[in-house]
């Protein structure tokens, strides 16, 4: 009997153990290939692991909470098994066709999301799905996604309710694939309602169209219609949320304008007014001022924790300098357009930066290291972090390989990841493993500042606003565009001349930008 073993992958440099989070399969389940099995996690990373071929999961070496090594054997499929029936996976029907069980699981929804909640099922429990058909909105706090079918089947059973918590990687629905699969069509041209019910028990002025695209058929219930018409205004996390602060939802019926008001909306908005005056999320202090109280969303926890480790974990220390910025003014003011026209985006600062940045960080490598354990970390590529801020918090995606990226892309790369990160797309892979981190807070008018670390990098570069100012050159005041630079630094790695080095070596780049274009 053939077996192929399934073994703890590398997960990235100086990473030499993880711990097994959770089984998506158990001993004696029919695996297809390619589906996920296990879910493995490190101090920075959680890695899915897909089966290889397709099988029965034999045997299984190391329970959810056990550490493993890289290289280690988490289980064995055996291969032979997958010539019968697929057994516990596929059945023999009456007609002699197939049925396939499809586990619809919560996909990893970026970093620090641990759970969602269950928002709408579109698709009714028994019901057939096409290909690339949504069945089920999930939401977390900082996205809403929808769950599509990867083939023709049928929705067998529903195991989370809509306003249900689960968690990434639960099982939360069976689907049933065969290899004909019959679809109902709904006869819905007559819609039987009320004008009483829509006039007098519920206020609204609704869309017979409407009504009819939601799937609630001829015959409509009055508890059907109420569902719709909640499901039209709100979604199932923040009607959940309205329902255990006991808020009032008829202030939240103008948020933003939107016909639909995510949790998110609820929170942004700070809704302050709610159905018990003894319960308001308002309180007076003694001067009569008013506190808002707002939970942390969790990327904003996120956040937190990740600033505070860097202070506590690395010796910062923060140089300034200042950068004369009249040349790069001067050619961008003359090439804009052309730059425009010829690649379709605004040539700004941030190129030149980069650019500088990592031609220095060749010369004083340690900036471009990290500590680990006892060792200090070369890194032997460029991939810079670009910090954007949103909303909802500050994002820092990498352009990978900076180094051989040319203006064009650089810029091209960084307003893709500005509009993904204010759309709340940015991926997890889009923001790991950078080396050295470039951050503008001038964007905000930020004269000054001391940038916190991105850990575990060793370096990150803050850029502040451009401000007229009166400096001296060749013995005459002159009035010179301006701006601040700071290079914050782990001191553990890093000496003070090498960091005022860097900051003196980018000012000169920067102020004589011919010699980063020749490669001087």
């Amino acid at each position: 009997m053939k077996k192929i073993e399934i073994k703890v992958p590398s997960l990235g440099e100086s990473i030499t153990e993880a711990t097994v989070s959770k089984w998506f399969k158990n001993s004696g389940d029919y695996i297809e290939k390619d589906e996920m099995l296990v879910e493995i996690e490190t101090d920075k990373v959680t890695q899915e692991i897909y089966a290889l071929e397709a099988g029965t999961l034999s045997e299984i070496f190391f329970k959810e909470g056990k550490e493993v090594k890289i290289g280690d054997v988490l289980a064995s499929i055996d291969l032979n098994s997958g010539n019968n029936t697929q057994i516990s996976k596929t059945k023999k029907n009456t007609d002699n066709s197939l049925t396939k069980k499809i586990n619809l699981i919560v996909p990893s929804l970026g970093e620090s999301i641990t759970d969602v909640v269950i928002g709408k099922w579109l698709i009714k429990e028994g019901k057939s799905i096409k290909k690339g058909e949504p069945i089920v909105e999930v939401e977390t706090d900082k996205v809403t996604q929808e769950l599509y079918a990867e083939e023709d089947s049928l929705l067998k059973k529903i195991l989370f309710e809509e306003e249900k918590e689960a968690k990434i990687g639960d099982i939360i629905g069976i689907l049933e694939a065969t290899e004909e699969v019959s679809y109902e069509k709904d006869e819905r041209n007559n819609i039987e309602i009320e004008e009483k019910i829509i006039t007098e028990e519920f206020n609204k002025d609704l869309d017979p169209t409407s009504i009819r695209r939601s799937g609630l058929g001829n015959k409509i219930r009055l508890d059907d219609l109420q569902e719709f018409i909640e499901n039209k205004t709100f979604s199932p996390a923040a009607r959940k949320y309205l329902k255990e602060h006991d808020l009032d939802i008829r202030n939240t019926n103008q948020i933003r304008g939107k016909d639909r008001i995510s949790k998110s909306d609820i929170l942004d908005d700070g809704l302050e007014k709610k159905k018990h005056k003894e319960n308001k999320i308002f309180s007076k202090d003694k001067n009569n001022n008013k506190e808002i109280i707002k939970p942390l969303s969790n990327l904003r926890k996120s956040i937190a924790k990740k600033l505070k480790d860097a202070q506590n974990n690395a010796a910062m220390l923060t140089t300034f300098n200042e950068i004369d910025m009249h040349k790069i003014i001067k050619i961008r003011k003359e090439y804009k357009e052309e730059f425009l026209n010829k690649y379709n985006v605004k040539l700004g600062f941030m190129s030149f930066f980069t650019k500088a940045s990592i031609a220095v960080l060749r010369e004083i490598p340690e900036i471009n290291a990290e500590v680990r354990n006892d060792n200090i970390i070369y890194k032997n590529r460029y991939d810079i972090g670009i910090a954007v801020g949103t909303e909802k918090g500050l994002y820092v995606p990498v352009l990978r390989n900076a180094d051989n990226m040319t203006f064009a892309q650089i810029e091209e790369k960084i307003l893709e990841y500005g509009k993904l990160a204010k759309e709340n797309k940015i991926t997890l892979d889009q923001m790991s493993d950078g080396t050295f981190t470039i951050s503008n807070g001038g964007v905000y008018g930020s004269m000054l500042s001391t940038p916190i670390l991105n850990s575990p990098q060793s370096g990150i570069l803050g850029l502040h606003n451009i401000v007229k100012r009166p400096v001296v050159i060749e013995d005459q005041i002159l009035i010179r565009p301006i701006m601040y630079i700071a290079l914050t630094y782990d001191h553990r790695i890093i000496d003070g001349k090498q960091a005022v080095t860097f900051l003196v070596r980018l000012k000169e780049i920067i102020e004589n930008p011919e010699k980063m274009i020749l490669d001087l």
